[in-house]
């Protein structure tokens, strides 16, 4: 006889697995959870007034993003796993410094699902890690793994915001109490007070709480926008070329010192080793071709940037530098002036604009 509900218990055992597996956390969430019901009033809300820009997946998506029982039939609960990532402040986004993490949460989740195969006859599931279209932040709270905090990532106590998260349609139902999770209140309640992420945010992406326009967010900006990006906007990157973890770094839950002491290294998405094909210097990435471009991004998440939108992103990383120019900075920005790509010429421009008016700013009398 085919077991179809999984128990209190048996959520232990496969967190246990999960663990590890190098998943720290494990939940589970039934998707008829009336918790759900605001995030898809949200996701309505964030596409009815465009904030998707070029994002046109997440349009594609909308009702089976909303409705993710579409994807297997029968499906009823979801469990949710989170890995941790670390790394230090630099051009590229943490995340996307080590292998990529579709393929390492997906293999995680794998473990899980054997586990459940082996042991539950007759569930099916579909493991879901972003390229597939389910609302995983709501779903990780709704489970009991955190809250939301206002810059609109998940907060795991312990953890901060730093980890990535996976999920796992089952067709078992849970014979057991709902994580206790008041989704009638705003999610970042747990903020309280603080709005260090709003107020750090060097495009001031934020419309409210829990609010992100993307279309000013350098996150989208350096890795979902193809094309030129707004003058005012691209003055902000600073050293950026791929996404910003701005909102994140100021957010007193990833400042806990014992963070990462508490957590097994086998369990973090490590980033990669610093060598010459995968330097992040944007003098590097301005020129970059397209071989090295894919050295630089195989196996990474980087691979969702295309080599004309990084260098672009690079250039712009350059033009914002307020200092003399280099002359590898020179050779850099003059040699793609002439570039065949229009938006690789028109971000030398501008790079190279900046850096002159900042050179002479410096050599005018005060």
């Amino acid at each position: 006889m085919a077991k179809l509900s999984l128990t209190p218990a048996d959520l232990r055992t496969l967190a246990t697995v999960a663990e590890q597996a190098g998943l720290l956390r494990l939940g589970i969430v039934r998707l008829d959870h009336p918790g759900f019901a605001p995030a898809r009033q949200a996701l309505d809300h964030f596409l009815d007034r465009g904030h998707a820009g070029e994002m046109a997946f997440l349009q594609r998506t909308r009702d089976v993003r909303k409705h993710p029982e579409s994807m297997l039939d029968g499906a009823a609960t979801m469990l949710i796993g989170l890995a941790p990532y670390g790394g230090e402040p630099g051009p590229v986004a943490r995340y996307a410094r080590g292998p990529d993490y579709h393929s390492v949460l997906h293999l995680r989740l794998q473990v899980v699902e054997e586990y459940l195969h082996t042991h539950f006859n007759g569930i099916a599931t579909q493991i879901c890690v972003d390229t597939r279209p389910v609302l995983e932040r709501a779903a990780a709270m709704l489970a009991g793994l955190g809250f939301l905090g206002k810059h609109g990532c998940l907060i795991s106590p312990g953890l901060g915001s730093y980890v990535m998260i996976g999920g796992m349609l089952t067709t078992a139902s849970f014979a057991g109490p709902d994580a206790d999770v008041d989704h009638t209140r705003a999610p970042w309640d747990a903020c309280g007070s603080c709005t260090r992420c709003l107020d750090a945010c060097p495009t001031q992406a934020f419309v409210a709480p829990g609010d992100l326009d993307p279309r000013r967010c350098l996150s989208y900006l350096t890795i979902e926008h193809r094309g030129p990006i707004d003058e005012q906007l691209a003055a902000a990157l600073g050293e950026r070329v791929a996404g910003c973890d701005v909102c994140q770094e100021v957010c007193p839950y990833n400042k806990s010192e014992s963070r990462e002491a508490r957590t097994p290294a086998a369990s973090w998405l490590q980033p990669w080793p610093q060598t010459p094909a995968r330097d992040p210097d944007p003098v590097r990435l301005a020129t970059i071709r397209s071989g090295a471009h894919k050295r630089l991004c195989r196996e990474s998440a980087l691979r969702r940037i295309p080599r004309r939108a990084l260098r672009r992103n690079a250039l712009l990383a350059l033009g914002c530098r307020d200092r003399p120019l280099t002359p590898d900075e020179h050779d850099a920005l003059t040699t793609c002036l002439k570039d065949p790509e229009p938006l690789v010429r028109e971000a030398a421009h501008w790079a190279l604009s900046q850096r002159t008016l900042n050179e002479q700013n410096r050599e005018s009398p005060k």
